[in-house]
């Protein structure tokens, strides 16, 4: 830029400020007003050089070379700063200062800390020692805040951070600082001054107010003024006739709403801009939507985007892109605060802080003017009304006169403002209210609500990490805070569209620093301030001096004040601000504060009133109470916090603060006529005709009455402060102190009426303010303190004299003076003995808690608050503190004091929760007649106290009154109140009441027990001193009443004569024993009174009283009366006992006549032992019609077919997880105690001992491997190892299948007839719920077997084999070419090849009517006898004889029908919708999921699956019994193992159905059948049988055939089982031997062809003795293998096999053998379920079986099956056995065929294991601070992990979401495909998905207390409880239970689905 002569004679300085700030003013121009990345790097450019005063050769000052800027560049990153460098060794300084995000974790310690206010970050928390503290954590919710690490001020002591403690990292040697040269410190100062001007210049003219929308005018206007003036910026600024719509973010509206608001008025056709635009303004909190030169066309769009609510702005794009730069500008300028120069690091931060504290000089166009409108900003408006913000902004309350006329006016007040003085600003306020003293401070803070989110946070950032720590600048900042703090908070108050990040939550952080908050309240008057605010916040009057309130303003419950919760955080800035000792000093000392907090709490006196509707009921019920209770909560604790303030005031001082109380108590200000929804705050005292001085007259039942009393409440604190001194005076004369006591009396009384039912027309919401009032959180505030001064009342009056006025205000006289039978103008007589009640239940608490006036320390009270919960039964910590009042929760002696009253027990089971319960010498404590007990609990805790008692001291419970025995808590000072005369009188008065009122006296019970206990709390309190009371019950005479005159012959009796007479009354047997313990007490405490009074008693009483019984009389009558009871009980036995006998011979007949049992009654007349059946019949009845299931009517049980991927295959080619199989048990049929297992265990144990807070390895990689194993923490099993398939599952549940058709059509209706709900099933895919266990179903089992009894294991072994007798009459000799022998057989001439498959289709058959029961067939052939078949049965295996077989097929056309077995259709109907279920399972992914091949291929499959993933599940997870299992099959349930042999039974008659159907009623067809059985026995064989010899098998090629060693040995078992090998079920134990000879040959193969794997995991095997001669057959049969599976001689399959010299290792044989032992345990384990649900094998204990062998050892002793060594020998022994031919084919087959096939992989054998989780949760939150989401690259604001794999996503997050579909379901598509299993930390919640539903549970993690805290509400560290994780988490994952979960979840929670009600 060139320059004209005038400016060469400028100073260097004033050229640097010229040539940037034209640049700056015209850099807008230069990009056209666009705003993009090349006007962002040449701002960067010009601002850097203007800081070297454009002098280049200076960036050697900054960095040793100069840079190339671009738009990313920043200062602090090129200097070697980074992200995490406060935790950074070398970089880190003493104090940490990290600021926390929203979404992070910050941590409190209550023991360590000075006030709530101090906070530690995750890393610095988990580097300090906080054992048995009492700690908490937040996650915060973005409003700012930093840690105070390193901040003694924060700390009751040195809190010892490991990571913030190297002093040697904390100082810079003085050698590599350099002295920064003059012209660059003068050049630094002018760019900073230039630029903090440019950016208030800018944003002077930014809207504030954006609710209402711009003008035309006002946008015109906008422009005009917003130009900058030529003489600052030194060039004219042109206009701009380009505008931009600026839409902004606000917390009210959802993503959803904004997106579609944007399409809607831009009229779009989809939603992508709108979505786009709607991330944007979520990030960075305003975009620009639209750009015109038509303001018209925008104001259009504007007003569509408002119609929901939404902050919309207009202005020039000139504008605009100036915002921009100056978010740029205070980037930069948070950039270079953190950067150094020269070699010191605080200059550039210092230099800002300095230009901060100087005025701003503004440089807009019309200066004047434009100065004005901007100090609106500054200015204390007028508020005029709350309910309409817009209306103190409005530009015609501009004060145009200036701030000088702001003292003038002040000053100018009526009379009335004389009230007022304590509201003026002190006289030594210095000057700072003027505007010309404000500075760049004030207006940053101030033009907090022009900016946006994420420029208002990177300010903050700035204040917290840069400017609060310079030495003195903090107090700095709280002075420039506490000036403008009225306008921040009116802004965040009425206009914050985002209050989390305003400004006023950092202030917080200011002021609440003990320095600098005196200095504040001194200097500034800053107190007053925050008072001034707050009470004109809920007023509505106006308002014009800083600190001057109008106390005729008034409240209205119903304005937008009360409706808004942000008041909070101003009550909460004072409370911290009284909580600070040096401003408690302050504020006790200066009675100004008080009469400030008296004159706000007036605001609340007696608002909200009631008065009772007597004649209709209140129709509607506005929810205004709400809003006005959460108001007086906060009053409330304002009123503790106030009055705490007072406590050590000296009790001179004291005494006039409470004079200065009373006195505006019982003369109250005059309110004017505006004040009409109050109760009457008149009090006094009138004298009656006697000369007796009362209350006035008020009937609460008439008049209005209100809760809120905040004066009296204030009181009541400093009343109780001053009692407790030694040298107090009571200086008020007891009639003052009844007229305080007026208002609280009537909400006493008011309570009481509301329990009476008198207030039952004002509707629900009364009831619950009086609820809360009373017994939740506001007693202790509100209730407590009424009663506490009803007791000082009491205690220091005369209660002669007191009591008859709480007798008027309960509106009792009548009943009090014996007027009984005269109607009470209000009650009934219910009302009335409820009312005495709960007038005496008032006396007796005001008598018994003394806490206050005994002084207790705070000990004892939280000691008695716990006894008072704990009584009952345990309870959890968090009912205990939510039962706590909140002063003594708060208390650090809280959680010792609860220990030391309490035992804890930890939680046990996977539900339940740990719980205290109180030791027995604490119920000493209790008092059952606490006044926040209702009647229920007082009568239970009664109960607990007598039981107690009576086991204590022997007792009968009937006998024992628990007062006898009970300590009463009593005090001297209280006693008078019950021993006065007056208190006599009412107790006579009661107890006459009861007994003589011709009333039920079941209703009086409570009354007369009420009345009862007083009397003994009395008597009982006497003991050992002067016996008052005793004396007036046996002495003071009373005129007796009418209706007493028919009990008693004299004109006045005693209370002591109506007791006695009470005590033989048949009406009052209940209190016998308690009036028997008066009379007691009353002979031995006044012998001498006693006798006379009693002779007295006996003479008066009339013949109408029942005369006592002797002790003999009674003990006969109780006896008669247990004697007669035990008669009746054994009559009533006896006609059970008949009926039951009766019903069992009915019901024995209805059996044996219904059942078809000839043969099993024949073989129960000779066999002893009873026969267990394979499938018992179900002893329930039909889910709907609850009628038994009888095969009268078919029935099945419900099942639930779903897509599974829990199967994992084995990552061979890892050697951690090869080495992880050498470590599985030996045992897996019991509960493995090391959990979780293998490598998941190994993860753990990193997690829970590496510390993570060691930040050298944590952020760089190249440090050691630390960093590897905290980022493979959560690695869970490789994703891409899983295999997809289907599994079964059933709830157990039966129902017929004529109820199951109408269940589905009832269900189908439902759902259609509610298409809105969030359905838990899907019709689409067939699914329903159980109707009893919600349990998703979606087809049924037909149950249609015949019964047929189970095998005995020990036959397995010896049963008849034909199919092996045929395998050895054809056995292979071994030296022939195999593929010659098959070719032979194949070829072999036969003339029978039609009949072979005819007799096997007839075998068939007759198989399928023999297992099915008559009623599903319909008609049955004469010569088909199944008899002639199992005769025949060998004849499959024996081609000669086929031709004598005379069985007809099925098939053949020729078969007359009647002849042929008819199948109902019911039956194919039920097999159809099985059909169906899977294909629709198998379509919904690709075809690597489920290949799609035939129905029947499908239904085996499921039949497989469904086998190997049982078994997976109960690996070291079953539980051992007392009696050891067999088998681990039948530690199984029962319900589990019934259903195992349905699907076995269902799998297998599909299968024959199939065979059997020629109309292809199902899905499978016989051709299917026969190609599945061809390829089976191809596999398996290497020949067909004969049987199966037909044209469809003739015509397969061997090509189509997989080898056997490609796929899973126990699968193709089982499927064969259920399909091709049907027809074997008698050879089932060779074909297991065969089996599990292929299953060794295939893992052999597979371990052989990993030979790094292998090999690695050679070197970590212990090699334990071992007899290697025993391996020489291993090591044949290894190299017969791997020969075997050779190419050709040349070349082996896998590059990575063993070579023959690793081979020779006997190291590496013994490994082998020990990885084929696992794989073998788990072979053996399925067949075993195999043997069980399909062959019907029962395992019986073997007595002489040895438990103590391993799980191997004992299958192999059972099934008859040899070990792998055994085996090996055998083979090695015989060469030319059929075994070692049939190796031979499958090696061949395999080698064939290979390279066409997969290679073969074997199924994980370990136990499965989820995500490793750390023990502490804390450590989760630790390590996920540096982990990014790999999507968005981003930190998510809520991190999910996947719990099978571990990766860390964002959970409901737009960032990462596609096509409305987040990133938890995105992912779960590429990890478990099916099932989603997500840990939600920040809520500490399991999430479960199943597409497209899912639900929250409860994580795994207790806090120390044992308890779940899901949300994180409760903020205590969390704990793994591993067991929790296992039976919940694990347990319904591994059995396929999560989709009947998430179902039962959304039955029982109705919502519309969606996040946002998930």
């Amino acid at each position: 830029m060139l320059q004209d002569e005038s400016s060469r004679s400028l100073p260097r300085s004033a050229l640097i400020r010229r040539r940037l700030s034209l640049f700056l003013q015209s850099h807008a121009l230069m990009y056209s007003f666009l705003w993009s990345e090349s006007a962002k790097k040449s701002l960067l450019n010009e601002v850097f050089s203007a800081l070297l005063g454009y002098d280049h050769t200076l960036w050697n000052t900054l960095l040793p070379e100069r840079p190339t800027i671009d738009a990313s560049f920043l200062l602090r990153r090129a200097q070697g700063h980074s992200e995490g460098d406060e935790y950074r060794h070398g970089t880190c300084e003493s104090k940490c200062g990290h600021i926390f995000r929203k979404g992070e974790v910050f941590y409190r310690c209550k023991t360590c800390s000075v006030d709530s206010n101090s906070a530690l970050c995750v890393k610095c928390f988990r580097a300090t020692s906080h054992k048995d503290h009492e700690t908490s954590f937040t996650v915060s919710a973005g409003s700012g805040g930093c840690c105070d690490c390193g901040n003694a001020a924060a700390w009751i002591g040195d809190v010892s951070c490991k990571i913030h403690s190297h002093e040697e990292d904390a100082t810079i040697s003085n050698d590599m600082i350099d002295e920064i040269p003059e012209k660059l410190e003068n050049s630094i100062q002018t760019t900073i001054d230039c630029v903090l001007d440019f950016v208030l210049d800018v944003f002077s003219c930014s809207p504030e107010n954006l609710k209402k929308m711009p003008t035309l005018e006002s946008i015109l206007q906008d422009e005009k003024t917003s130009r900058l003036s030529e003489n600052k910026y030194g060039d004219i600024d042109d206009s701009c006739n380009m505008y931009s719509l600026v839409l902004w973010n606000d917390e009210k509206h959802s993503f959803k709403q904004f997106y579609e608001q944007i399409t809607t008025a831009l009229e779009l056709p989809n939603n992508v801009f709108g979505k786009k635009m709607a991330n944007i303004i979520n990030d960075i909190g305003r975009a620009c939507i639209v750009t015109e030169t038509n303001i018209k066309e925008l104001l259009k769009i504007g007003q569509k985007l408002a119609q929901i609510n939404l902050a919309v702005s207009i202005r020039s794009m000139r504008d605009i892109f100036r915002e921009e730069s100056c978010a740029v500008l205070l980037e930069w300028l948070a950039d270079i605060a953190g950067s150094s120069i020269c070699g010191k690091r605080n200059y550039f931060s210092s230099v800002i802080c300095k230009e901060l504290v100087r005025p701003w000089n503004c440089g807009l166009h019309n200066s004047d003017l434009t100065f004005r409108l901007s100090l609106r900003s500054l200015a204390l408006p007028e508020i005029v009304a709350i309910d309409s913000p817009d209306i103190f902004l409005n530009e015609d309350h501009i004060n145009s006169s200036g701030p000088s006329d702001t003292s003038s006016h002040m000053l100018e007040t009526d009379e009335s403002s004389i009230h007022s003085r304590h509201w003026y600003p002190s006289n030594s306020l210095p000057d700072v209210l003027s505007y010309a003293s404000r500075v760049r401070f004030d207006y940053f803070f101030l033009y907090d609500l022009k900016l946006w989110k994420s420029l208002r946070y990177k300010l903050q950032e700035l204040y917290l990490g840069y400017f609060i720590t310079q030495p003195g600048f903090k107090e700095i900042m709280g002075a420039r805070i506490a000036i403008s703090y009225r306008r921040l908070a009116e802004l965040f108050l009425l206009l914050d569209r985002e209050p989390e990040h305003s400004v006023i939550f950092f202030s917080m952080q200011i002021f609440t620093v003990a320095d600098v908050a005196k200095l504040l309240v001194t200097e500034y008057d800053f107190l007053t301030t925050i008072n001034a605010t707050l009470y004109t916040f809920f007023t509505y009057k106006k308002l014009n001096t800083p600190n001057y309130v109008d106390q005729h303003a008034m409240i209205r419950t119903d304005s937008a004040a009360f409706h808004s919760r942000r008041y909070i955080h101003i009550f909460h800035h004072i409370q911290f601000m009284l909580s600070i000792p040096c401003v408690a000093e302050i504020v006790r000392e200066d009675l100004k504060f008080l009469k400030q907090y008296a004159d706000f709490f007036n605001l609340f006196q007696g608002m909200c009133p009631y008065t009772r509707a007597v004649s209709q009921h209140v129709e509607w019920e506005n929810d205004s109470w709400m809003y006005v209770l959460n108001v007086s909560l906060q009053v409330a604790k304002l009123c503790r916090h106030v009055g705490n303030v007072f406590m050590e005031l000296n009790t001179n001082k004291l005494a006039n603060a409470i004079n200065y109380l009373i006195s505006l108590i019982l003369y109250p200000k005059a309110r004017n006529e505006s004040w009409t929804n109050t109760e009457s705050l008149t009090t006094g005292i009138t004298v009656d005709e006697r000369g007796n001085s009362k209350l006035i007259e008020y009937d609460i039942a008439l008049q209005p009455v209100s809760f809120h009393h905040p004066l009296h409440w204030l009181l009541v604190y400093l009343l109780s402060f001053y009692v407790e001194r030694d040298n107090y005076k009571l200086l008020w004369t007891q009639l003052d102190l009844l007229a305080v006591t007026d208002h609280p009396l009537r909400v006493c009384a008011w309570l009481s009426q509301m329990r009476a039912k008198l207030w039952i027309r004002n509707g629900t919401t009364l009831r619950d303010q009086a609820h809360h009032y009373r017994n939740l959180s506001f007693h202790e505030y509100t209730f407590d303190l009424d009663v506490l001064l009803l007791q000082l009342t009491l205690t220091y009056g005369d209660p002669d004299a007191i009591l008859p006025s709480f007798i008027s205000r309960f509106q009792l006289e009548d009943q009090m003076y014996g007027r009984f039978f005269v109607p009470h103008k209000h009650y009934d007589v219910s009302q009335v003995t409820i009312m005495m009640e709960e007038f005496l239940l008032l006396l007796i608490s005001i008598v018994c808690n003394t806490a206050v006036l005994d002084h207790w320390d705070i000990t004892r009270r939280i000691e008695y608050g716990i006894a008072h919960i704990l009584c009952f039964r345990p309870l959890p910590y968090s009912e205990i503190t939510k039962r706590t009042c909140e002063h003594l929760l708060e208390h650090k002696q809280f959680e010792s004091t609860l220990k030391k009253v309490a035992t804890f027990r930890n939680a046990e089971g996977i539900n339940d929760s740990g719980s205290f319960t109180l030791k027995d010498e604490y119920f000493d404590y209790v008092d059952p007649f606490n006044i926040h007990y209702s009647r229920n609990q007082r009568e239970e805790a009664e109960n607990i106290l007598r039981r107690r008692y009576s086991k204590q001291h022997s007792k009968h419970l009937e006998s024992v009154v628990y007062e006898e025995y009970h300590p009463i808590l009593h005090s001297n000072i209280t006693i008078p109140i019950l021993q006065s005369d007056s208190f006599v009188g009412i107790l006579w008065h009661t107890i006459v009441y009861a007994y003589i009122y011709p009333y039920d006296q079941g209703k009086l019970e409570g009354l007369v027990n009420t009345a009862l206990h007083a009397c003994l709390l009395v008597l009982m309190s006497e003991k050992g001193s002067e016996p008052i009371f005793s004396k007036k019950i046996c002495e003071n005479r009373f005129p007796v009443v009418e209706g007493l005159q028919e009990y008693c012959n004299s004109p006045d009796v005693t209370l002591f004569s109506v007791l006695c007479q009470m005590k033989n009354h048949r009406n009052f047997v209940y209190v016998k024993e308690k009036i028997s313990l008066i009379m007691k007490i009353l002979k031995s405490e006044v012998p001498l009174l006693y006798e006379p009074v009693y002779a007295e008693t006996l003479s008066i009483s009339s013949s109408k009283i029942v005369q006592s019984l002797s002790d003999a009389e009674q003990q006969e009558q109780h006896l008669a009366k247990v004697r007669m009871a035990k008669e009746r009980q054994a009559r009533i036995m006896e006609q059970f006992r008949m009926q039951q006998n009766k019903f069992l011979e009915n019901h024995a007949l209805f059996e044996a006549s219904d059942c078809e049992m000839d043969e099993a009654d024949e073989f129960s007349v000779t066999s002893s032992v009873s026969t267990k059946l394979f499938l018992d019949p179900p002893i329930d009845t039909c889910l709907l019609c609850q009628e038994e299931l009888k095969d009268k009517r078919p029935y099945g049980t419900l099942v639930f077919v779903l897509r599974s991927s829990v199967l994992r295959l084995f990552p061979a080619d890892d050697a951690n997880y090869v080495s992880e199989v050498l470590d599985i048990p030996d045992s897996l049929d019991h509960e493995i105690q090391e959990r979780p297992f293998g490598l998941a265990g190994k993860r753990k144990k990193v997690l829970d001992s590496t510390e993570a807070y060691d930040y050298d390895n944590y952020y760089y990689e190249k440090k050691g491997n630390e960093l590897h194993q905290l980022k493979d923490s959560f690695n869970g099993f490789p994703p891409d190892q899983l295999d997809r398939g289907l599994h079964a599952t059933g709830c157990g549940h039966f129902m017929h299948i004529d109820c199951f058709k109408n269940h589905i059509a009832t269900v189908t209706l439902a759902t259609r007839a509610n298409p809105y709900r969030n359905h838990p099933h899907n019709l689409s895919m067939k699914e329903f719920l159980c109707p009893l266990c919600k349990a998703l179903c979606n087809t049924i089992f037909p149950i249609l077997w015949r019964p047929k009894e189970e095998i005995n294991f020990q036959e397995a072994g010896v049963l008849t084999a034909p199919l092996k007798n045929w395998l050895v009459s054809k056995t292979f000799s071994f030296n022939k070419d195999l593929n010659q022998q098959l070719l032979d057989i194949e070829t072999s001439p036969s003339e029978h090849t039609q009949s072979y498959n005819l007799n096997l289709l007839d075998v068939l058959q007759h198989t399928l009517r023999d297992s099915l029961k008559d009623i599903y067939t319909l008609n049955t052939g004469a010569d088909n006898s199944s008899d002639n078949v199992e005769e025949n049965a060998d004849n499959l295996f024996q081609s000669s004889v086929l031709d004598h077989v005379h069985f007809k097929s099925v098939v053949n056309n020729e078969v007359p029908a009647d002849e042929r077995l008819a199948i109902s259709d019911d039956i194919f109907e039920l097999y159809r919708r099985l059909d169906d279920v899977i294909d629709l399972n198998s379509s919904l992914y690709s075809d690597d999921f489920i290949p799609v091949n035939g129905k029947l291929h499908n239904v085996v499959k499921l039949f497989s699956y469904s086998l190997c993933q049982v078994e997976a599940s109960t690996r070291g997870h079953i539980k051992c019994s007392s009696i050891p299992a067999d088998i681990w099959v039948h530690n199984l349930g029962k319900n589990q193992q019934v259903f195992l042999r349905i699907l076995s039974e269902s799998i297998k008659t599909y299968t024959l159905l199939c065979a059997h159907d020629s109309q292809k009623r199902i899905g499978g067809s016989i051709q299917e059948f026969e190609f599945i059985s061809f390829c089976q026995q191809k596999r398996i064989f290497g020949r067909l049988l004969p049987s199966l010899d037909s044209p469809v098998t003739k015509s397969i090629t061997d090509d189509r055939v997989e080898p056997l060693l490609v796929k899973d040995t126990f699968r193709e078992f089982a499927e064969a089982s259920v399909s091709g090998l049907l027809s074997c079920d008698e050879s089932f134990h060779y074909l297991t031997q065969l089996y599990y000879t292929a299953d060794i040959v295939r893992n052999l193969w597979i371990l052989l062809s990993q030979r790094n794997s292998l090999l690695k995991c050679m070197e970590s095997v212990e090699f334990e003795a071992f007899d290697y001669e025993q391996l020489k057959g291993f090591e044949h049969l290894v190299i017969q293998i791997w020969k075997s599976l050779r190419v050709d001689g040349a070349g082996l399959i896998n590059f990575d096999c063993c070579t023959e010299d690793d081979l020779n290792n006997p190291h590496l044989l013994f490994t082998l053998y020990k990885l084929l032992e696992r794989f073998s345990l788990i072979f053996l384990r399925k067949c075993a379920l195999l043997w069980y649900c399909r062959y019907g094998v029962s395992f019986e204990t073997q007595p002489n079986l040895n438990f103590q062998n391993s799980e191997l050892s004992r299958l192999q002793t059972k099934m008859h099956i040899p070990g792998v060594i055994e085996l090996s020998n055998h083979l090695c022994l015989t060469a030319s056995s059929t075994e070692w031919s049939l190796i031979k084919h499958w090696c061949n087959f395999f080698t064939e065929t290979g390279p066409l096939c997969d290679f073969p992989r074997a199924y994980y054998p370990g136990i499965y294991e989820l995500v490793s989780l750390p023990y502490e949760l804390d450590k989760v939150f630790e390590l996920l601070l540096a982990r990014r989401c790999s999507k968005c690259l981003t930190e998510p604001m809520e991190p999910a992990i996947c719990l099978f794999c571990g990766k860390l996503l964002c959970f409901q997050s737009h960032c990462c979401s596609f096509n409305g579909i987040g990133e938890c379901n995105l992912h779960m598509q590429q990890c478990a495909s099916d099932i989603g299993i997500f840990l939600i930390v920040k809520k500490c919640a399991i999430l479960y998905l199943n597409p497209p539903v899912g639900s929250f549970s409860v994580a795994p993690f207790l806090d120390a207390y044992g308890e779940t805290d899901l949300g994180l509400r409760r903020g205590r560290s969390q704990y793994l409880s591993q067991k929790r994780y296992d039976e919940t988490v694990r347990t319904m994952w591994l059995n396929g239970s999560i989709p009947s979960y998430i179902a039962r979840q959304l039955d029982a929670n109705p919502d519309t689905g969606g996040w946002e009600t998930l």
